[in-house]
């Protein structure tokens, strides 16, 4: 993906975004679903940068981003989401 990419003239927000995702840069990938306002990518971004964070021992930073998208998986009910995502501080004390 990251090499088509590459090759387009004029990349859209949305490319850039999936981009960032496929290049493993979560933060950034979620910044820019939030200025989308896709919530849904957002979060599963965020969820993802805090797990990267918080296996890099970057704990406040790891549970801000993780705390950002259990909000909103909180708020649409998705459960499974919820389950997973909660497990990340423990499984990082």
């Amino acid at each position: 993906m990251l090499e088509l990419a590459a090759g387009v003239p004029a990349p859209t927000r949305w490319l850039q975004a999936g981009t960032a995702i496929a290049a493993g840069r979560f933060e950034q990938a979620a910044d820019g679903y939030a200025e989308m306002g896709s919530r849904p990518d957002e979060a599963f971004a965020r969820l993802r940068a805090g797990e990267r964070l918080l296996a890099a021992g970057r704990r406040p930073e790891g549970d801000r981003q993780r705390e950002r998208a259990l909000a909103f998986y909180r708020e649409v009910r998705a459960s499974g989401y919820l389950r997973g995502g909660s497990g990340l501080r423990s499984a990082s004390a």
